[in-house]
């Protein structure tokens, strides 16, 4: 399953790299912000960092490579987890005022669990919304970004709730 990821990862970047160069007057941006994330896979809940980068296709819709790690850290260090979540996804914007905008994203990745942890890692597909408000040169942004985590024997929730800032 880690090929999997890698192999994601590597495909994203290539095609956001690749959008990039044929949309030169359409800067990338970047994206940093803190996440709670919860996964009914283990019933763990926990705070972490997300980075996204993500470049436009046209006016309406970009595409965005991501990538959060959250640590399970309530139960204490000796019982501590983490996971990285690495995404590829499609961001549809929505213009609701001159000064906020509306956005539907929705992509695939995957959810690797490590530490003390027996949860099992996989590939996710998502689907989530989000807003964002303009500032002079960059936006704040809230979103909610629920997916499904395919396991081996059963399909299980991923559900992150992100704050941040885009560059």
């Amino acid at each position: 399953m880690r090929h999997f990821s890698c192999l994601l990862l590597l495909l994203g970047l290539t095609l956001s790299l690749s959008a990039a160069q044929a949309q030169d007057e359409r800067p990338s941006r970047f994206g940093l912000g803190i996440q709670m994330l919860s996964s009914t896979a283990s019933g763990d809940v926990g705070p972490g960092l997300h980075f996204r980068a993500s470049t436009p296709l046209n006016s309406d819709v970009s595409l965005a490579l991501g990538s959060g790690l959250t640590g399970f850290i309530f139960r204490g260090r000796d019982d501590a987890a983490f996971a990285l979540d690495p995404q590829l996804s499609a961001i549809v914007s929505f213009s609701t005022a001159r000064a906020q905008n509306m956005y539907v994203l929705g992509g695939a990745g995957a959810y690797v669990p490590f530490g003390d942890t027996d949860t099992e890692s996989g590939p996710t597909f998502n689907l989530g919304l989000g807003r964002a408000w303009l500032l002079e040169e960059s936006s704040l942004f809230v979103e909610f970004n629920p997916g499904f985590l395919i396991g081996e024997e059963s399909t299980t929730l991923v559900l992150p709730l992100r704050v941040g800032v885009i560059l």
